[in-house]
């Protein structure tokens, strides 16, 4: 008889992946689909239903038994109640993740905030293996920092360890999806970065493409675009600051870069190992810097780890 699987779900700003995941990390039936500009309860609710309902009868279909559920959600997140409490970059407040997908299987779920659930699959199953303690440095849509500590994953008071986006950097800055002004977000996250070097390069008489992408801006900056370049180079001393100040809180053995604005090639992870490798602290080390193992499988991988470990337990 086959063995059961779990059914992983990453949810993020921009992506949703869901697939079945087995005690040998294979992954089957991935479901991938745009994130778009479907935001607000009703429209994340309906794009889990139609991605957990796919990737279930997939696995029914291939013989396969769905023993569990791994959420990964981005946002705060209450664990215990498996809900997204507030999702600035998708709109959602208080959306019960765990029951909905509950009630489309029939097996237990565990949910997690996306970015502690790739702290998890990278610390088991990728480049942080072994380290503690570790840091694990996402940027994508949003930016967000997942921490490892003698073993465990550290959620904070009301689960809002790591929201480091939502740190104010800059002084009277731009409006940041939070509520808030001169969020890291504002300055390099992926949403940011992109709607600062639109504005920018059209004042500056140099316009860009109009709902250019960060990663449009990367390419357009590598060819020498000039706005884009400083708006990179923004993002990067931004990024690099906040790494040296994680170094500095917390001391970590190794920091792991991932989310999309780390993919291979971008001049954002070299700026921040740079950063990092400029300012030791006397005789105290710095932590080695590397991208990410699991890629953009982080999370989806890192919610199915938990899910089969909770089932193990």
């Amino acid at each position: 008889m086959k063995e059961p699987v779990a059914l992983a779900v990453d949810l993020g700003g921009t992506w949703l992946r869901a697939a079945g995941v087995d005690a040998a990390r294979t992954v089957m039936h991935e479901y991938v689909v745009s994130v778009g500009e479907r935001r607000g309860t009703e429209q994340v609710r309906a794009i889990l239903r139609e991605a957990v309902g796919h990737v279930r009868e997939c696995l029914r279909s291939s013989g396969r038994r769905i023993a569990v559920a791994g959420l990964s959600v981005p946002g705060l997140v209450d664990s215990e109640r498996g809900l997204i409490r507030f999702a600035a970059n998708l709109g959602v407040s208080d959306l019960p993740v765990a029951d909905l997908v509950q009630g489309l299987l029939g097996a237990p779920v565990i949910v997690e905030n996306d970015v502690r659930a790739a702290t998890w699959g990278e610390w088991r199953w990728g480049a942080g293996e072994g380290a503690d303690p570790f840091v694990y440095l996402n940027a994508g849509t949003g930016i967000a920092v997942g921490l490892m500590w003698g073993g465990r994953l550290l959620r904070g008071v009301g689960g809002a360890a790591g929201e480091i986006g939502h740190m104010p950097v800059v002084a009277d800055g731009d409006p940041c999806r939070c509520g808030g002004r001169g969020c890291l977000e504002t300055v390099a996250g992926g949403w940011g970065i992109a709607a600062r070097a639109v504005r920018l390069a059209a004042a500056a008489g140099m316009p860009l493409p109009e709902g250019a992408a960060a990663r449009e801006v990367c390419e357009v900056a590598a060819r020498g675009h000039p706005v884009a370049a400083q708006v990179v180079r923004d993002a990067g001393d931004a990024l690099g600051r906040a790494a040296i100040m994680l170094t500095r809180l917390v001391n970590p053995e190794r920091i792991v870069l991932g989310g999309g604005l780390f993919a291979p090639g971008s001049p954002l992870v070299e700026a921040v190992r740079q950063c990092v490798e400029a300012h030791p602290l006397r005789d105290v080390p710095p932590p080695e810097v590397v991208v990410g193992r699991l890629g953009i499988r982080a999370g989806l991988l890192g919610a199915a780890c938990l899910a089969l470990e909770m089932l193990a337990a």
